[in-house]
């Protein structure tokens, strides 16, 4: 109800009562008096207002009605927007730290391989080392044992020759 028809609703009600003695005085005086056309057309104006007045009240309640349901359907989609956000939020912050150890992983596999085919140059190097020392030592034992044959040949050389000597002084002397 408006603040328009509120005092009309007042000054309405007040003149009926204020003319409901008088109407029943006189309709007790001359109940055989039929009501004029005004006071008809006056009976059906009061009734069609009071009509109209509770068709606004119905509608205005409706329409409260409706206002207030749409508010909690708009209540409710913002909540189960915010809902819907918060398990997106959830859902990506989950995606990033799969993610995140994923690649945590794949460094520690890729660390863990490098450190391997360290470990493996390292193996090989000192192989490789350790190959060309016993090549070395292999080759001094060679040297060694090419000199002491050397030596051997030069002192049977030498012995030979003294023998041959010897025997050139023994059969000739």
């Amino acid at each position: 109800m408006s603040l328009l028809t509120v005092p009309k609703t007042v000054v309405g009600s007040s003149l009926k009562l204020a003319r409901a003695p008088f109407e029943f005085a006189a309709g007790a005086v001359g109940g055989l008096r039929t009501p004029s056309a005004a006071t008809k057309e006056r009976e059906r104006a009061d009734r069609l207002r009071e009509e109209a007045e509770l068709r606004e009240r119905e509608a205005g309640q409706r329409r409260a009605r409706v206002e207030e349901a749409a508010d909690k359907a708009a209540a409710e989609a913002r909540r189960q927007a915010e809902q819907e956000k918060r398990k997106a939020d959830k859902r990506r912050r989950e995606r990033e730290a799969k993610a995140e150890k994923t690649e945590a992983k794949k460094k520690e596999q890729t660390a863990k391989a490098a450190a391997k085919a360290k470990r493996a140059n390292a193996k090989a190097e000192k192989t490789a080392q350790l190959k060309k020392l016993e090549a070395k030592e292999e080759s001094i034992e060679a040297k060694a044992e090419a000199v002491a044959t050397e030596r051997e040949a030069e002192r049977l050389e030498q012995k030979a020759g003294a023998a041959k000597e010897a025997r050139k002084n023994g059969s000739g002397a």
